[in-house]
């Protein structure tokens, strides 16, 4: 038989035990939430795309052909037609600032970080995007516009949107 002090000392060792599996199993329940948060995120990265930049794009044949003509000459656009081109590269931008605030606060990847930087970056290459980023970088926080800019910068040979868009920019 057991006398009260090895019972107390079994029942201590006990709870230890159980306090151990409870905090295994927070610590598991917690990482099972990043890992929900992480996915949420990145399908919302998505899904802005998707409704910002995609869908515009698919149903307004007018905001392609701006789009399209002002990657490739500024002097091209008539004023609306600038000022539209404008807004939609300044609307990509602060998709970009989306993506790096998830980024920073770890809930996107740096993979997918730095594919979106990449992707931000590559309309300031193209001749009509550098004279729409002098306005834009004007109203865009100093940090994107440093990210945006540093990335161009150690990226001398990149690809513009132009280059990975060629079916885009073709003659017909």
């Amino acid at each position: 038989m057991f006398d009260i002090n090895t019972a107390a000392n079994i029942a201590e060792i006990a709870g230890g035990i159980a306090i151990l599996i409870s905090l295994i199993y927070v610590g598991y329940q917690i990482r099972q939430s990043n890992r929900i948060a992480s996915a949420a995120a990145l399908q919302s990265v998505l899904d802005g795309f998707i409704e910002r930049v995609m869908n515009p794009i698919i149903a307004d044949s007018e905001i392609t052909d701006i789009m399209n003509r002002g990657y490739m000459s500024w002097e091209s656009l008539s004023t609306v037609e600038k000022t539209r081109f404008t807004i939609s590269q300044g609307r990509d931008v602060l998709h970009v600032q989306n993506v790096m605030q998830l980024h920073d606060k770890g809930l996107l990847d740096s993979v997918d970080f730095e594919a979106w930087k990449a992707y931000g970056a590559a309309s300031l290459t193209t001749p009509g995007g550098k004279e729409a980023w002098k306005y834009n970088r004007e109203q865009i926080t100093p940090t994107v516009v440093n990210l945006l800019e540093e990335y161009v910068k150690e990226h001398p040979g990149m690809r513009s949107i132009v280059d990975m868009n060629e079916y885009r920019f073709s003659a017909d």
